[in-house]
């Protein structure tokens, strides 16, 4: 090791998070209490680095894990908040060494739990989760969505408050009956939320062309295709595919089930206007006739087939994943069972 490499890792041990991190948390805390209704009395707390993220927890607590961490990761680093008991975590990218490496931390987030899971709650309290921006990108469209749907029970998560800048957005918590597997996610999604969500937005038909202008041209997906054992019509870049606003993120681990049978999907910063075959294909894979047959009734007068434009998607994925550095060994994996799945059909 260098004595260059040997300082780095000196200075990212005394100062494991990044300050931009610790400066973004201590603000949207502040600003969330006052929306809250909160009094706004600081509680001294603890970041504590680990080799995945940064845990947040009371300064009274300092689990023996955690401090066998620190003497890798880094010494437990002081910040005050106005809330009694919470406790959460910060994303990867707060850490001070994986935020070196990628030169430029442009999405994180803290997830702040109020109080603390385990914790008692007051008569007439909420527990609540606070979702803050400690990187460059903010929450406008994650908070449009929520607010869309404000009305609209059981899809997605209540919003409490929220940040006018984008930096930060208050959940009331919903406590899941159990964990659930991708398989059991993605019935879930089928049966209880992707029908209402859909036809609330409508799915409508755009030209293929809108597609290839934004990502890849035609011959670079027919190729991938064709690399995963797939035929597409001779003229399907001439032809229309469904579109509307997506969820966008790993839907099967967004999916919660409550004890009283309710559904809801977490996670809506990523949604935009996309194919609906973006999202459909992520169940597919659990589910194929469920999903095929929601896409069919769903599916605009006009657009390919949900076969066709499931392929579509599969291929760009694919390409997507093994133009990286680091292909995703998983994904791949994803990919390959996707692609036997329609070759069947």
């Amino acid at each position: 090791m260098t004595f260059s490499a040997i300082r780095t890792w000196l200075e990212t041990w005394r100062r494991p998070v990044t300050r931009p991190a610790r400066e973004r948390l201590a603000v949207a805390a502040r600003e969330a209490a006052r929306a809250l209704g909160g009094k706004g009395r600081l509680s001294p707390y603890r970041l504590w680095p680990t080799p995945r993220d940064v845990q947040i927890l009371p300064a009274g607590q300092s689990p023996l894990a955690l401090r066998l961490y620190g003497l890798i990761q880094g010494l437990p680093v002081p910040i005050d908040l106005p809330f009694i008991d919470a406790a959460g975590l910060l994303g990867p990218f707060a850490r001070s060494r994986k935020a070196g490496r990628a030169g430029r931390v442009t999405k994180e987030n803290a997830i702040l739990f109020l109080p603390r899971i385990g914790a008692p709650i007051a008569r007439g309290e909420k527990r609540r989760v606070l979702k803050v921006s400690v990187g460059e990108r903010h929450h406008f469209r994650e908070i449009r969505m929520l607010r869309s749907f404000a009305g609209e029970p059981d899809i997605m998560p209540p919003l409490a408050a929220a940040d006018p800048a984008g930096r930060w957005l208050v959940l009331d918590f919903v406590s899941a009956a159990r964990k659930l597997s991708a398989e059991e996610q993605a019935d879930v999604f089928l049966r209880k939320i992707a029908p209402r969500y859909y036809r609330r937005w409508g799915v409508k038909p755009k030209p293929t062309a809108r597609l290839l202008r934004h990502r890849h041209d035609a011959a670079a997906i027919e190729a991938e295709a064709g690399r995963l054992g797939l035929a597409l019509p001779a003229d399907w870049a001439d032809g229309k595919l469904a579109w509307t606003i997506t969820h966008g993120g790993g839907i099967c681990e967004e999916v919660i089930e409550t004890a009283e049978g309710k559904a809801f999907l977490l996670d809506w910063e990523k949604a935009g206007l996309d194919p609906i075959a973006d999202d459909l294909l992520q169940v597919f894979e659990y589910a194929p006739e469920d999903t095929l047959a929601l896409f069919a009734s769903l599916n605009p007068p006009g657009a390919l087939a949900p076969q066709v434009q499931l392929a579509v998607a599969l291929a760009l994925r694919s390409r997507y994943n093994r133009r990286k550095g680091r292909p995703i060994p998983a994904r791949a994996r994803s990919d390959a069972r996707c692609a036997g799945l329609l070759r069947s059909r």
